[in-house]
């Protein structure tokens, strides 16, 4: 069995993306938020993000060299593969779901580097945690080297071979004005517009937190020519599971975390990916 061990550098700042913040941005980025919601939620978000630097990412540090001293030896497995554990102060993995989906998407985004093919990530997630040089839209994340554009009206002459989002996806359409979760849909359609021959689509979607998004997976909407599943055990311990036993997870909101996640293909023979 093929064990996939990924590396992880402990030289990166806390909830700092690889690519560099511009401090400017961020500043009319604050501008944007209080003039369009207002002094109350402009106040409680800076409050937030005070209570999150002060009194959760240096917590998080000496966590994270823990986990990292005495369990980076900890795997999971899944379609086949030996995967380690992701011990991130990021959000901070060991507590949720990116524990496990980083690594498995990792690994992919690995091996078609190696191809040099084209990628986008749809959300700003993995530039966290590693050091990533491919294409990323995200709609509201400002940072360097991001595409800040709706994935539903993205249009570009550039053919992608993988198209992976991480837990992402499920959120379109879901915060807006008018809200419109089916507008997942269309972000879906417009991905495979964008799609090279033989490309894949990969959607890594968890469960319970959006309620609408998982009515679309039940009630057949929401399609993929193949999925697989993995189920929150304990701690930071997952499995691989069917649909039977993740289809009704509730969400746990005191990590928070989905405690049961789909990763849904789209694309010619998807499985072969995991193989």
């Amino acid at each position: 069995m093929k064990k996939v061990h990924m590396p992880i550098s402990d030289n990166r700042n806390e909830h700092v993306p690889q690519r560099k913040i511009n401090r400017g941005n961020l500043f009319s980025r604050a501008k944007r938020i209080y003039q369009r919601n207002g002094l109350n939620y402009f106040i409680h978000t800076v409050i937030r993000y005070l209570y999150e630097l002060f009194f959760i990412s240096s917590p998080n540090r000496v966590k994270r060299w823990y986990y990292n001293k005495f369990r980076s030896s900890e795997t999971f497995r899944f379609r086949g593969k030996v995967y380690h554990y992701l011990f991130h102060s990021y959000t901070p993995t060991w507590k949720n779901e990116r524990c496990v989906l980083l690594p498995i998407a990792w690994n992919i985004i690995q091996s078609y580097q190696k191809s040099r093919k084209n990628i986008l990530e749809i959300g700003n997630v993995l530039s966290y945690v590693y050091p990533i040089n491919h294409d990323v839209i995200d709609k509201y994340e400002i940072v360097d080297g991001v595409i800040n554009e709706d994935i539903v009206n993205f249009k570009t002459n550039k053919q992608y071979d993988l198209i992976l989002s991480i837990v992402t996806l499920q959120f379109v359409g879901r915060d807006e004005t008018p809200r419109n979760p089916k507008k997942l849909l269309m972000a879906i359609e417009n991905m495979k517009n964008m799609l090279a021959p033989n490309g894949l689509i990969i959607v890594m979607h968890g469960l319970g937190e959006h309620k609408e998004a998982d009515e679309l997976l039940k009630n057949g909407s929401l399609k993929f020519e193949e999925q697989f599943y993995l189920m929150k055990t304990s701690g930071y311990k997952w499995k691989e599971a069917t649909w039977g036993e993740v289809k009704d997870l509730p969400y746990d909101h005191s990590v928070p975390t989905a405690i049961g996640v789909v990763i849904g293909l789209i694309g010619t023979n998807p499985g072969n990916i995991f193989n």
